[in-house]
């Protein structure tokens, strides 16, 4: 339709794809999430080895 082929065009023009944008976004929140949980793991070890050092 004429309406996807302004979309298109617009799209050609600025350079930015939605969909590569949303997949970057979920790879990079991805990416977030499993450096939280890394660093809860590391501060939840470091928490256990200074208790049983008797910090």
């Amino acid at each position: 339709s004429t309406v996807e082929s302004i979309e298109n065009s617009r799209q050609m023009v600025m350079g930015v794809s939605s969909s590569e944008e949303l997949t970057n976004m979920i790879k990079f929140q991805n990416a977030y999430n499993a450096s939280s949980r890394y660093i809860n793991v590391v501060s939840e070890m470091l928490e256990h080895l200074i208790t049983r050092l008797g910090g």
